[in-house]
C-alpha cells in the first residue's frame, strides 16, 4: 500500500491565509488529503479539523463534485499534485464564498463510493476503473464506524433451523432511530416511505428449496421484518402484500406510485442449476447481455402476461429511457450499499462467510413503472440447502433485514452514495 499525506500545517504562506478570527471560523475546515492504492482502487481521504460535513455529491461528465457547505478549505489547490494516477487525472479543492468543494476529474469509466465518518472526521472517496472492483462500496460501509450503523456484535456460528415465523425474533441490540437530517425537499427521515414487495405469492410460489420451503413464504417473512427493521430507524414502510395473495407485477409498482413512496424493494430468493452456487445479489433496472442475469429475469418475469407486465418493445423503450433518468443512478447507488451491508453483516453477526455477487442490472417486469428509485433483492439460493435453511431461520432473516434497513438509512441520510462515471 502506498501513501500520501499533505497536511496543511506543512504549508506555511497557506497556512498564513486561513488564521481567522475566532467569531469567524467556519463549522469544519478541510485540513489534510491523502491517498492510498488498494488493490485496482484509489482511495482519498480529506481530513477535517473539526465533524466531518456534510456533503453533497453531483457527477458532471467526468467529474465528481463534493460541495462542502460552510467549510474552510487549508490545503493547496492541488493538494495530491504528482501523486493522481489512474483512472484518477487530478483532485482539487476550491474555496468559494458559500462554502468549498473538491472537484475529483476521472480517466475514462470508472466506479465510485463515498462515506463521511464521523468517528474519523473524514470523508473518504473510492475510485476504480468500470468494473475493477466489485465489491468497491464494501470497505467502507462496513468501517464507517457510526454506532447505529454497526454490525450486529455476535460474531460466532449459529445452528440454524427452519420456521414460518414471520414476527422478528432479535440477535442483537435494537437499532435506534437515525438523526434527523433533512433531504432537498426538506422532509424528515420518518417522513420517507419504502415500498417493500415481497416477491411472488398466492398460486405463484416462485422457486422452491429441496427441503420443500416456498420463495413467496419467504419473501413475505423477510419483508416483514424489512419493514419492522426500517421503523426502527425512523422510516416508514409498507407492504405491497402482507398476507399469501397473487399480485400481478404491474399492480406492485401502482401501489407504490399511489402512496407516493420514495423507494421501491423488491424481496426475492434466487435459484440456479448448479446446487453450490450461493450468495446475495441485489438488481436495479436496465438491460444486460450477460446470461445469467438473463436467464433470472424470465424466471422472475415468468408468465408476463399473467402478471400484466408490458411487452418486449415497451420494456425496452422504458430501459433506454432509464438510463437518462436519475432514478436508475440512484438505484444502482442503493443496490451496491445493500450488497455490501448484507454480506458485512451476516459475516460478522453469523459467523459466515457470505457471497457478495455484487449490484447489476437486469430487466425485471416488477421494477418497470416505478416513479422511485427501485430495487430487487435476491436474498440467497434456495436451490442451495444449507442456504435454503439458512434463509428459513429467524436468526437469518432477522440481520439480513437489520442490513437492508441500515443500507437504505444510509441511503436517505446521504453519509455514503455508490455509483459510477
Amino acid at each position: 500500500m502506498r501513501r500520501l499525506m499533505v497536511p496543511a500545517v506543512a504549508i506555511a504562506t497557506l497556512c498564513a491565509t486561513v488564521v481567522l478570527a475566532r467569531a469567524s471560523v467556519p463549522a469544519s475546515v478541510l485540513t489534510s488529503a491523502r491517498i492510498e492504492h488498494r488493490g485496482p482502487t484509489l482511495e482519498l481521504h480529506f481530513g477535517f479539523s473539526g465533524p466531518a460535513p456534510h456533503f453533497d455529491l453531483t457527477t458532471r461528465g467526468t467529474q465528481l463534485r463534493i460541495a462542502l457547505p460552510r467549510t474552510q478549505v487549508a490545503i493547496p489547490p492541488r493538494p495530491l499534485f504528482g501523486y493522481e494516477t489512474a483512472p484518477i487525472l487530478s483532485v482539487r479543492a476550491i474555496q468559494s464564498d458559500s462554502g468549498s468543494r473538491i472537484v475529483v476529474e476521472v480517466i475514462g469509466k470508472a466506479d465510485y463510493a463515498i462515506a463521511r465518518l464521523r468517528d474519523r472526521n473524514e470523508i473518504v472517496l473510492r475510485v476504480a476503473s468500470s468494473g475493477a472492483d466489485p465489491d468497491i462500496a464494501a470497505p467502507i460501509i462496513v468501517h464507517n464506524d457510526i454506532p447505529r450503523r454497526s454490525a450486529p456484535p455476535v460474531a460466532r456460528p449459529v445452528a440454524f433451523a427452519p420456521s414460518e415465523n414471520p414476527h422478528p425474533v432479535s440477535l442483537a441490540r435494537p437499532i435506534p432511530p437515525a438523526p434527523v437530517a433533512l433531504n432537498e425537499d426538506n422532509r424528515q427521515p420518518g417522513h420517507f416511505l419504502v415500498m417493500i414487495d415481497p416477491g411472488h405469492g398466492g398460486y405463484d410460489p416462485g422457486t422452491q428449496s429441496s427441503a420443500g420451503a416456498m420463495e413467496k413464504d419467504l419473501a413475505l417473512q423477510i419483508a416483514t421484518r424489512l419493514r419492522t427493521a426500517l421503523e426502527a430507524h425512523g422510516i416508514r414502510a409498507e407492504l405491497t402484500r402482507s398476507t399469501d395473495v397473487f399480485i400481478s407485477l404491474a399492480e406492485r409498482t401502482r401501489i407504490a406510485n399511489s402512496a407516493g413512496a420514495d423507494l421501491f424493494v423488491s424481496i426475492h430468493l434466487n435459484s440456479s442449476p448448479n446446487p453450490d452456487t450461493t450468495g446475495i445479489e441485489v438488481y436495479y433496472l436496465n438491460n444486460t447481455t450477460d446470461r445469467a442475469t438473463i436467464r433470472l429475469a424470465r424466471m422472475e418475469n415468468a408468465g408476463a402476461d399473467g402478471y400484466g407486465a408490458p411487452d418486449a418493445s415497451n420494456l425496452n423503450y422504458i430501459l433506454t429511457d432509464l438510463r437518462q433518468n436519475y432514478k436508475a443512478s440512484e438505484a444502482a447507488s442503493l443496490a451496491r450499499m445493500i450488497d455490501a451491508q448484507t454480506v458485512a453483516d451476516l459475516d460478522a453477526g453469523l459467523g459466515l462467510n457470505v457471497n457478495a455477487l455484487g449490484a447489476k442490472m437486469g430487466p425485471f417486469y416488477v421494477l418497470v413503472g416505478a416513479h422511485m428509485p427501485a430495487v430487487l433483492v435476491e436474498c440467497g439460493f434456495m436451490s442451495n440447502a444449507a442456504e435454503a435453511a439458512r434463509l428459513a431461520s429467524p436468526q437469518y432473516q432477522d440481520v439480513l433485514a437489520r442490513a437492508i434497513a441500515t443500507s437504505v438509512a444510509d441511503y436517505f441520510d446521504a453519509d455514503v452514495a455508490a455509483g459510477d462515471l
